[in-house]
């Protein structure tokens, strides 16, 4: 077993408290006598050895919460993916749901299944839609239908000393000017029964409200029926 100069057990000690003691342990050795000196030696190299492990556990812990990280980003990307399917499947459903408010005949606005029931309520605004680039519209289409909108943020910046002393002062505005849809000309148009842009699709929109009937349990939803359901939209819509 090697012999120590001191009773410490540098086994216990943090890698800061290993590097302290080895520090002390050199500036002690002019003091010593050559057998005393021979003993710190030791004790120094033993300490050596301790921190060395202790910097080798930074490391370690250091890569360990580095791969820790890039787990949790990979892991995020996948939550945004399922989350941005299952909004997509929402709108979907949705999208059905009105197709079945505005198409298929019924009584008042209500559509009542077994289990539950979805009520219907008309919006001010119509909804505008376009899938189209508004630059593939014609010359005509976007004098009529696009207005110009320019925002312009202004950056104001002071810099003080620690006693409030004013050093520097700016004021720096930023203007981005860009072509946007106007929707109310859209709807307008649309009212009118005019001639509306490739892609531009205007129609009434709802709010859906959803209603538990207490008649009795309801059964989960499988997912082959979810498909079902998605695959009914895409052939009556075209979506």
């Amino acid at each position: 077993m090697t012999q120590q100069q001191t009773n410490t057990d540098l086994k216990r000690l943090t890698t800061f408290e290993l590097i302290k003691h080895h520090a002390a342990l050199e500036s002690s050795l002019p003091l010593l006598t050559p057998e005393s000196q021979e003993l710190v030696k030791a004790e120094m190299e033993l300490c050596a050895t301790f921190k060395a492990k202790k910097l080798d556990q930074i490391y370690y812990a250091w890569v360990n919460n580095e791969d820790a990280i890039e787990r949790a980003k990979k892991e995020e990307e996948l939550l945004k993916t399922q989350r941005k399917h299952h909004e997509s499947q929402v709108n979907q459903i949705k999208s059905l749901l009105k197709y079945l408010r505005n198409y298929v005949p019924m009584d008042g606005s209500t559509l009542q299944g077994e289990n539950y029931q979805f009520t219907f309520t008309k919006l001010t605004d119509l909804s505008v839609e376009i899938n189209s680039d508004i630059e593939d519209w014609t010359q005509q289409e976007r004098e009529k239908y696009c207005i110009v909108q320019t925002v312009t943020t202004t950056k104001h910046t002071v810099v003080t000393s620690l006693t409030g002393e004013v050093l520097d002062e700016s004021t720096k505005p930023t203007t981005k000017t860009e072509t946007i849809p106007n929707v109310d000309a859209i709807r307008t148009a649309y009212e009118k029964g005019e001639q509306l842009p490739t892609g531009v699709k205007v129609q009434q929109n709802y709010a859906i409200r959803r209603k538990r009937l207490l008649n009795k349990p309801v059964d989960a939803l499988s997912p082959s029926h979810s498909t079902e359901l998605l695959s009914e939209l895409a052939s009556a819509t075209g979506y």
